[in-house]
């Protein structure tokens, strides 16, 4: 017979695989790039390819996109792409094992928040809710099973704060490092999923010179600034290599609301709260953030420290990172996964409080009651993801054609390795698909400057081969596939 402890981690894991087939993860999980955001996808998958065919080494990563010398860029630390690549040669190339790779990493994280859960609520259900809570955000399960590093970030970050939370419990060395180890490897993942991190630096030295506790030893804070002298030395190795590399396509540092103006601002303010506010969280769930905040607050003093500490230092890390990169959010929703940490957290001291002042007769209202609200909740979010899926003014993806071109092209002999303009604004996009280094029309790179600098074919549509652009090359098509021409220089 299985324990009680084992039947509810059984009964959280049927929870997260209803949920995933309820939201239809299983579309999700074998798509190529595609819907929201399939630029970033299309960077992130280049990576993942272009270590597998051109055997490139863990810290020399390549894009298709020649903008740079050779394609050599960098931005996150690229383990989730090294190792996809390896897949690729284990089990045939197939570039949507990054979804599955994330995927895991984000369920794992779900478990993670559970079990930090149990650590301050000892109320099996109420325990649950924190971790179902992070399958009621479209933008949080969306990015999860993607391409993207933002998702994973948080995720080694919540795992990390599960060990941090548990060291302070128990006292094991272990979980010290090894929640040292994750809360590093977000922040390499994304440098702005830091805020777990660099709570954690505060926390150790409060602990160690403010409280005098001796399991917090300056060997431990040691280990805390080495984590902290190897994110710099990836910084600072991620600007050597683009530098190197000539390549500034990737956002290095802040970007933040002093550098918009007026309109922008109120753009950005807009569109928050019209789109990416519903996609964070049903409307149901924004409803209950100040009834909530009001309750942590009244009864902050019964509050676990740690738990106190560090609501307090993510609020002042979000409001720092919702300022200092307050210019992203114009089109990039991702950006405000990095500070979901902070609403989890947040939850799990909700909850650990209503258990220590509900009474139990009240409880089982609350559990009829938060049942049919995740309920509901969860009928947005699936609403959200097939507004992401079916809807053409977010299901962004280039024409169908190049997701089966490559065969065609190499039937032309546009090998590999030849150089492509593709007439598109993206980085990767369309490159990717058709697995060719080259050019797009980004950085205003024109047909006859992508040949100057070593292009050999033209791919565009082949209505553009009408226009006065790129009439002269009407003769010089060797090859048609569906509504793309090939053109030769």
């Amino acid at each position: 017979m299985f324990s009680g402890k084992f039947i509810y981690i059984a009964i959280i894991i049927s929870l997260f695989l209803s949920l995933s087939v309820y939201y239809e993860m299983d579309y999700w999980l074998i798509q190529r790039p595609c819907s929201v955001h399939v630029w970033r996808q299309t960077d992130c998958a280049s990576y993942a390819l272009n270590y597998y065919q051109n055997n490139r080494s863990f810290f020399n990563p390549q894009v298709h996109h020649r903008h740079a010398i050779e394609g050599s860029t960098v931005s996150e630390f690229p383990i989730i792409y090294y190792i996809a690549s390896k897949m690729y040669g284990w089990f045939g190339f197939h570039d949507y094992y990054i979804r599955w790779l994330n995927y895991v990493i984000f369920f794992s994280a779900f478990l993670a928040v559970y079990f930090t859960s149990r650590i301050f609520i000892r109320d099996s259900f109420l325990a649950m809710i924190p971790s179902l809570l992070m399958m009621m955000s479209c933008v949080l399960v969306y990015y999860g099973s993607n391409y993207l590093p933002d998702a994973p970030a948080l995720s080694f970050a919540l795992i990390g704060f599960y060990f941090i939370s548990k060291y302070h419990i128990e006292s094991q060395n272990s979980d010290f490092y090894v929640g040292t180890f994750f809360v590093v490897l977000a922040s390499l993942l994304k440098i702005s999923s830091a805020l777990i991190f660099i709570s954690f630096i505060a926390f150790s030295i409060y602990q160690r010179i403010v409280l005098k506790n001796d399991s917090f030893n300056y060997k431990k804070i040691l280990t805390l600034f080495l984590g902290l002298f190897i994110l710099a030395g990836w910084v600072f190795y991620v600007k050597y290599y683009n530098q190197k590399g000539q390549y500034f396509g990737n956002l290095q540092g802040t970007l933040g609301i002093w550098l918009c103006t007026a309109e922008q601002i109120d753009y950005i303010i807009d569109r928050t709260k019209a789109e990416w506010m519903p996609a964070l969280a049903s409307k149901k769930l924004w409803y209950l953030i100040i009834p909530v905040f009001l309750y942590i607050i009244w009864y902050w003093r019964k509050l676990h420290v740690l738990l106190r500490f560090f609501i307090l230092l993510l609020i002042a890390g979000s409001i720092f990172y919702l300022i200092a990169w307050f210019a992203v959010f114009d089109v990039h929703d991702y950006y405000f996964i990095n500070i979901l940490c902070l609403p989890v957290i947040i939850s799990i001291a909700f909850f650990s409080l209503l258990e220590m002042n509900l009474d139990k007769k009240y409880l089982k209202v609350f559990y009829v009651s938060a049942a049919i609200l995740l309920v509901m909740t969860a009928e947005d979010t699936k609403a959200q993801l097939e507004y992401r899926r079916y809807n053409e003014a977010w299901n962004s993806q280039p024409a169908k054609a190049f997701y089966k071109i490559e065969p065609y092209l190499r039937s032309v002999v546009v090998t590999e390795m030849a150089y492509l303009q593709l007439m598109t604004t993206s980085t990767n996009i369309t490159l990717y698909f058709a697995n060719n280094p080259g050019f797009t029309r980004l950085f205003d790179v024109s047909a006859e400057n992508a040949y100057a600098r070593g292009a050999k074919y033209m791919l565009l549509l082949k209505d553009q081969l009408e226009s006065e652009e790129f009439s002269a090359f009407k003769n010089q098509v060797i090859g048609e596939f569906e509504d793309i021409a090939i053109v030769k220089f």
